[in-house]
């Protein structure tokens, strides 16, 4: 059995056992749903399931117990960390478009523009060995290009987009994936650069940051429809409910009120009203005047 069908085989264990607690008979009956069960082997005996369910948690930091009073396994600690659960998902998409070849009406992708992905091995290479990276860089807003050469410190996922977080004349800049073009790794190395990211921009929304706004406490009450949305897909790790009735959800975030986490307010139109703090409720509330004096 390859490595692929093995990684599908547990991906699939996970994915059904997160539904709810199943006996190894109702896995399997789940598991063999797919048009992919039989051929990919991913229909085991007991015994295997067993020792995949060890070599799950070895992997993936995810314990499944079984009640011996019910026969049922079910997921007990789920500590995965967020690459595993990224390199899962992604697995699972490309299984899928794999099983849906010569089906396109089965899969719906949104149209977009190349995400510049394909930079990303070559960053990766420059990131880890301290390469100085060249590269043009093309503005959306006066539509104008510029060379560039930074020394790279990390990539960063923000609204469908990656970034490449990089210094740039002794400032830390942000360059969108996608608008670089001819891209170089050169031989020319740098010292390490004092500057952490995951602390950086663990109060921020999106990409932006390095501004004057410090992080504080904002609440936001969203409408119970939209709220259940916002519940299900946190707008930011700091994300709690504070309230639950039939007339709203009210969350609490601390964060800095930057202009994408501003523009991300106003998507939700009518849905969401700011409660806190006063500053950014009567920048939203200007935004939407302005927005309406467009009409």
């Amino acid at each position: 059995m390859s490595l692929a069908q093995t990684i599908r085989r547990y991906n699939r264990i996970i994915s059904v056992l997160r539904i709810r607690p199943m006996s190894y008979e109702e896995v399997q009956r789940e598991i063999g749903k797919a048009r992919d069960a039989l051929e990919e082997n991913l229909l085991t005996s007991h015994r295997t399931f067993q020792r995949d369910i060890k070599n799950i948690e070895r992997v993936y930091d995810i314990t499944i117990a079984s009640d011996k009073s019910t026969n049922k396994y079910s997921i007990q600690d789920d500590i995965e960390g967020m690459h595993s659960r990224r390199l899962r998902e992604n697995f699972e998409i490309v299984n899928a478009i794999r099983l849906s070849k010569g089906f396109a009406e089965i899969l719906l992708f949104e149209e977009r523009k190349s995400l510049g992905t394909e930079h990303m091995a070559g960053l990766i290479h420059a990131i880890q060995n301290k390469l100085v990276v060249n590269f043009d860089y093309y503005k959306y807003w006066d539509e104008s290009v510029s060379s560039r050469s930074v020394k790279p410190i990390a990539l960063k996922e923000a609204k469908n987009r990656w970034y490449l977080i990089a210094e740039d004349e002794e400032q830390v800049k942000n360059f969108a994936l996608d608008r670089m073009k001819k891209l170089i790794i050169t031989e020319h190395r740098f010292l390490a650069i004092d500057y952490n990211v995951h602390e950086e921009f663990r109060d921020s929304f999106g990409i932006i940051n390095g501004t004057n706004e410090a992080a504080e406490e904002v609440l936001l009450s969203f409408t119970p429809r939209e709220g259940q949305y916002v519940q299900s897909l946190p707008l930011h790790h700091s994300q709690e409910l504070l309230l639950k009735n039939d007339r709203e959800m009210r969350f609490r975030y601390y964060i800095r009120p930057t202009y994408d986490f501003r523009m991300e307010i106003l998507s939700y139109g009518d849905q969401v009203k700011v409660l806190k703090p006063q500053k950014l409720k009567e920048e939203i509330k200007s935004q939407l005047q302005q927005a309406l004096k467009r009409y």
